[in-house]
């Protein structure tokens, strides 16, 4: 197939950066947080999560591929190229549960992907965040240091398919609470009919009562195993790791065992919900009632977690 280029522009408007000149190490930094977070971001399309870990797939490397072809003054402009994943991506089976990801993917870039990630974090109207975890949302926060003062700003563009993608250091303020509102990994029990995915030797899929999910086995000796429990019930022990909304999305299974009748009692999936999620979701029932009132100048103070959780019950 013929390699389709992309051409991105990115603009840094700065006072302390000399017109049509960057620093080294600011394009070392700027290259690294791209790449990091463009990886992150095909890998929850592909697998459903953004740090996945152990051998890289060999095709990585090419699909991420990002040139710098040249700097030009305007403030600083720096012009990138990327070709889209229809070349670089062949016979991969994308996350499972959304196939409009896998219709979209191969007109995209690793460049887009970085845009889009962003756009997803910066989206008060969208509640699931589905292509966002926290790991990746920690890259994103992480590229604030990208920035030496307030004043500076980056623009990034692909000249007209998606919407300018415009950065300053205060931005990341909101990434920061994207971030604390994702509720860690933690491990989890979950029972449910198994299904083995095409293409893979670890990737399975977890028919429960309350929904699919979508896992990936690290241990070796069960990845060879599996195709034992292929249609039949089981039980997994893993890490589950939660979308920004607190629903379980992926599991890293570590353990699987045929069901037994008490394992029942484990079908349901865990929810999660951090402090701020709480909050949120107290005040969205009562939306004419102030809650900053109720807890101003109440806490912290000393109550311990069980008196403040009751506390965020009664408002």
């Amino acid at each position: 197939m013929e390699e389709k280029i992309i051409e991105y522009d990115i603009i840094l408007k700065s006072e302390l950066q000399e017109k049509g000149t960057i620093d080294l190490d600011r394009i070392a930094f700027l290259a690294k947080s791209i790449s990091n977070i463009a990886k992150g971001a095909l890998q929850i399309r592909l697998g459903g999560i953004s740090n996945k870990q152990g051998k890289k797939p060999s095709f990585l490397d090419e699909a991420l591929n990002i040139r710098l072809k040249g700097i030009k003054e305007s403030s600083t402009l720096l012009q990138l190229e990327s070709p889209t994943f229809a070349s670089t991506i062949r016979a991969v089976q994308v996350n499972a549960f959304q196939p409009e990801v896998a219709e979209e993917l191969p007109n995209q870039t690793p460049m887009s992907l970085f845009m889009l990630a962003y756009q997803e974090a910066f989206d008060d109207n969208d509640s699931e965040k589905n292509l966002l975890d926290k790991a990746l949302v920690k890259n994103l926060k992480d590229f604030k240091t990208f920035f030496r003062s307030n004043n500076e700003e980056l623009i990034i563009s692909n000249r007209g398919s998606l919407p300018e993608l415009h950065l300053k250091k205060s931005d990341f303020s909101r990434i920061k609470v994207l971030e604390d509102s994702i509720p860690d990994p933690q491990n989890v029990v979950i029972n449910g009919i198994i299904d083995i995915l095409e293409h893979s030797k670890s990737k399975v899929t977890v028919k429960t009562e309350q929904g699919n999910l979508l896992g990936n086995i690290t241990n070796k000796f069960h990845q060879e195993t599996i195709k034992d429990f292929w249609g039949k019930e089981a039980t997994i022990y893993g890490v589950g790791h939660f979308k920004p909304n607190g629903k379980l999305s992926y599991v890293e299974i570590d353990r699987i065992f045929e069901a037994t009748e008490e394992d029942k009692y484990f079908s349901k999936i865990p929810f999660s919900e951090t402090t701020i999620q709480q909050i949120k979701r107290q005040t969205s029932k009562n939306p004419t009632k102030n809650w900053m009132n109720e807890i101003a100048g109440k806490w912290p103070s000393e109550e311990s977690d069980e008196e403040f959780e009751k506390l965020l019950k009664e408002l």
